[in-house]
């Protein structure tokens, strides 16, 4: 089956969000199609329908009803994953009273994605967490913050464990151009808004894994309910 992951700004119109497609076999998720781009929720949809996606991953909120503080889902995950220092920061009406992720989401409902479904599925998901069930750290990894050199090195270590996916239980297949993208030296010659484009792949990649861990059935949390909003996030430790 076809499934993607989509690294969605919170105004994607005006900023860069990412999304990978791959193609899921078994337990081989084959990488076809990477792209970064400023355009319109209405675009991204309909580039995502016509993709004949069956299961999306989406790193932003995609269910919004608390007036204030945070989404239940959030202090929920907030506790588990406060000591790795992958906690997320509040979601609400007043913050985000028109969120582009949650008019994503409504669009994609009706174009037949259920919340944590079993067939044409979309579900939230959120990066960091995540990355540290995935490949067993005790602490995120900070590669969205400092120098440019930091985060091209942290961009070089999270690129290091997406390869690393090749030999996972749920398989990763990479071929150029998108492997390109990974390698050290080609990280390490990024200038300009280049370094930030290439981070948008990259946890579009890491989103698009995410929904393949989904589809194949991998114990997780699942912080809050789809009545109130909720994340999904793997879980391969104890």
């Amino acid at each position: 089956m076809r499934i993607a992951g989509f690294d969605m700004a919170w105004r994607p119109e005006n900023n860069n969000s990412g999304l990978a497609i791959g193609e899921l076999v078994g337990t081989e998720l084959n990488v076809l199609f990477c792209r970064v781009a400023t355009q319109s929720v209405e675009d991204w949809v309909a580039d995502i329908v016509s993709s004949a996606i069956e299961g999306i991953a989406i790193d932003a909120p995609l269910i919004i009803h608390n007036q204030g503080g945070q989404r239940n889902c959030e202090a929920q995950l907030n506790k588990v994953f406060r000591a790795a220092k992958a906690g997320c920061h509040p979601s609400n009406l007043n913050l985000y009273p028109n969120a582009a992720s949650v008019r994503a989401a409504e669009m994609l409902r009706l174009h037949g994605f259920q919340h944590l479904g079993t067939k044409r599925f979309m579900l939230e998901c959120y990066p960091h967490p995540s990355m540290v069930e995935i490949f067993g750290w005790r602490e995120r990894l900070l590669y969205k913050r400092g120098s440019v050199f930091e985060r091209k090195q942290g961009q070089v270590q999270l690129a290091q464990a997406i390869l690393s996916l090749r030999t996972a239980n749920v398989s990763l297949v990479l071929e150029d151009p998108i492997l390109e993208c990974l390698q050290t030296h080609y990280i390490s010659n990024l200038r300009g808004a280049a370094v930030k484009a290439n981070e948008d792949l990259l946890d579009a990649l890491v989103c698009l894994y995410i929904a393949a861990l989904y589809q194949t059935g991998q114990t997780a949390y699942v912080f809050g309910d789809v009545e109130s909003g909720y994340v999904w996030v793997p879980k391969f430790t104890d």
